[in-house]
């Protein structure tokens, strides 16, 4: 299986992982078990590698040094890698996830691979820099 990583763009704003808080407990906790049913699921059939929500305030860092940064709405707020037999089948995961339920959509996209010539490339470029 190879791995393909997948985003989570818009959905309802009120259910986004920094504002949970704001929404009525019930209202999160539907949310949270919907979330965990998926995960689980992905889980149990050896899909999920790893994920993580993200939140709104980060840095950007460029050329010109680094400025604090808040992520509009419009950009993602999550991602999970998983192990998929094809683009296709990661698609077909992906169809489950909540956020489609709220609204949302999912970005699927193949990773590539690391391996030692791939890591020692990098580290090439890197230090040629």
């Amino acid at each position: 299986m190879k791995s393909y990583i997948l985003t989570f763009f818009g959905g309802n704003m009120a259910l986004r992982y920094g504002n949970l808080e704001k929404a009525e407990k019930e209202i999160r906790e539907k949310h949270a078990a919907a979330w965990a049913e998926w995960l689980s699921e992905l889980i149990r059939n050896k899909h999920l590698e790893l994920g993580y929500p993200l939140l709104s305030d980060g840095k950007r860092i460029d050329s010109e040094g680094t400025k604090n940064y808040h992520f509009p709405d419009t950009t993602e707020g999550g991602f999970i890698v998983i192990k998929a037999e094809s683009l296709d089948q990661a698609a077909e995961l992906a169809q489950k996830s909540p956020v489609i339920k709220n609204g949302g959509y999912v970005l699927a996209r193949p990773c590539g691979e690391m391996n030692e010539s791939a890591s020692a490339r990098q580290t090439s470029r890197r230090s040629s820099l």
